[in-house]
């Protein structure tokens, strides 16, 4: 939008609580809630309290919120202009996300890629993202972060035109409004004034321009620059210029200027209220103002508004009948403007490609490190990723949601590779972990197979019930059992003995879950074999 939004000075710091226990991860879980309700808006001490989160979250080893704080940092990264960064910062964690399931940092993540798009002009992209940071949104989702992901649609829809943006637009306000929070409802009108006069519809822009003033005048809040400016385009668009100069005079009081959030040092304001002035006829009053906006300019480094500060040059110029002049002025605008625009279009090429090629690093890391996860004989994820991913699991899954670990051991498997050869054997093992990973595990759950080394495969099934796992697990047996090895093995059965477990009825740890799992394989086998053996 037109400006970076603020409402006061907030200590985000006495928010991160760092103990080491699971205590600490909810305390910690509840602060990065509010520091990502308070980073819609620049407040103090937002970037300490997300590093604080973030190395908190890393003593912990809860890398979901690590990500969460990162994340922060990124969309501040943006705010200051290195929109590469945090892009490269918002798809690392989407990325992340995506691999674990993580349904928050998924929403959260094409939150903050929906402004980067935005930012890098590729509103389609944008949109995207916001439909699916707003899809993602959990029921129990703070009301401070629904309001936020449906006004960042609302804004992507209104800059592309999309008639739908004003339907947002009412629901957005309407939590708003609802919830009591004034410096979210003088957001949205803004932005939503400023898309408005981005398509030229002026009158609609000023109907939520004197929305927002009338709200700013209720609640004794003053309008910074960059919101003055949105009522300023709006009046100037319908050529009520009195009355945009009138709104623009209070934001030329020094303690205004002092306080300018917009990152142009007012600027942009400055530049505004010249162009009022000089189409009002006052060009000495309109040459001072512009005078003063381009020193800013020059000073800041501001080189887009000094490129349309030096149109607003000419056309005073021509204001005063030094025709030489505004026309030498106009080529250097002309000149200025087409390096400006090649530069703008290096600058996002350069983002993308910083990003694409972090996606395309990511994509090889992830290769190798998913073949080092893997059992190259049969395909299977292998023991290290059990002894990575069940703690995760287990961890994921807490005491709402049950899981199973079973071993699924190959009977007489040694007889095999001696009679036949340790080639058959190798195929038959193959063959019984094609069988594990083909089974669908039973509706509503979740799994995932391993082969633990030698004959032993392990599966582990989430979210299901102990009688539809003990199902599950004797169709797998029956599947080896009714499997036609004979020509493979020369006759040779093959079959297997389970022993299962869960967390109903063990402690949910990795030791206590494969013990017991193993205990009752040992029963299975020696109670006769081909049989599946559980609590």
């Amino acid at each position: 939008m037109t400006s970076t939004e603020r409402a006061g000075t907030t200590d985000a710091e006495s928010v991160v609580l760092s103990p080491a226990d699971d205590a600490a991860a909810v305390s910690l879980a509840a602060a990065l809630d509010r520091l990502e309700s308070l980073s819609r808006f620049e407040r103090d001490g937002i970037e300490e309290g997300a590093e604080r989160a973030a190395a908190a979250a890393r003593e912990l080893a809860r890398p979901e919120l690590e990500l969460r704080a990162r994340l922060i940092g990124g969309d501040l990264l943006r705010r200051r202009g290195d929109v590469a960064a945090a892009g490269r910062i918002a798809q690392a964690v989407h990325r992340w996300a995506s691999e674990n399931g993580t349904r928050h940092l998924l929403a959260r993540s094409s939150f903050v890629l929906a402004a980067v798009f935005q930012e890098l002009g590729d509103v389609s992209l944008a949109l995207e993202h916001a439909v699916r940071a707003v899809d993602l949104l959990e029921p129990d989702s703070p009301a401070t972060m629904r309001i936020d992901h449906l006004a960042r649609l609302a804004d992507c829809l209104g800059l592309d035109g999309d008639e739908a943006a004003q339907e947002r637009y009412d629901e957005v306000l309407r939590l708003a409004e609802q919830l009591g929070d004034v410096e979210r409802q003088l957001l949205v009108l803004n932005n939503r004034a400023y898309c408005a006069t981005m398509a030229g519809r002026f009158d609609l822009a000023l109907t939520f321009s004197a929305q927002l003033q009338t709200l700013s005048s209720d609640r004794g809040i003053a309008l910074h620059l960059g919101r003055l400016d949105t009522v300023a385009r709006a009046l100037m668009g319908l050529g009520r210029l009195q009355q945009a100069e009138a709104v623009l005079l209070p934001g030329l009081d020094p303690a205004a200027q002092e306080a300018s959030l917009d990152g142009d040092a007012g600027a942009d304001f400055l530049l505004t209220l010249a162009e009022v002035r000089r189409r009002l006829d006052k060009v000495d009053d309109a040459q001072t103002v512009l005078t003063e906006c381009v020193r800013r300019c020059e000073e800041h480094g501001l080189t887009s508004i000094r490129v349309r500060a030096r149109r607003e040059q000419a056309e005073l110029h021509a204001a005063c009948g030094d025709f030489r002049a505004a026309f030498e002025e106009h080529k250097g605008y002309v000149d200025e403007l087409q390096e400006l625009q090649s530069a703008q279009r290096d600058a996002r090429a350069r983002a993308v490609h910083a990003m694409y090629e972090t996606t395309e690093a990511r994509k090889q890391s992830r290769r190798y490190r998913e073949l080092s996860l893997r059992d190259p004989l049969t395909g299977l994820y292998n023991r290290r990723y059990v002894d990575e991913e069940l703690p995760l699991l287990l961890r994921r899954a807490g005491a709402a949601e049950t899981v199973v670990v079973a071993l699924v051991d190959v009977d007489h498997f040694k007889r095999v590779n001696d009679t036949c050869s340790h080639e058959v054997g190798d195929r038959v093992l193959c063959g019984v972990a094609e069988l594990l990973d083909r089974m669908p595990p039973p509706e509503g759950a979740g799994s995932f197979v391993a082969r633990m080394g030698g004959e032993e495969f392990l599966v582990v099934l989430t979210g299901v019930g102990l009688a539809a796992a003990q199902a599950h697990l004797e169709a797998v047996r029956r599947a080896v059992a009714g499997h036609p090895w004979t020509e493979l093995t020369s006759g040779l059965p093959v079959t297997v003995s389970i022993g299962a477990t869960s967390t109903v009825v063990t402690e949910a740890t990795p030791a206590a879950l494969l013990g017991r799992a193993d205990e009752h394989l040992y029963r299975a086998k020696a109670d006769g074999r081909d049989r599946v053996v559980t609590d």
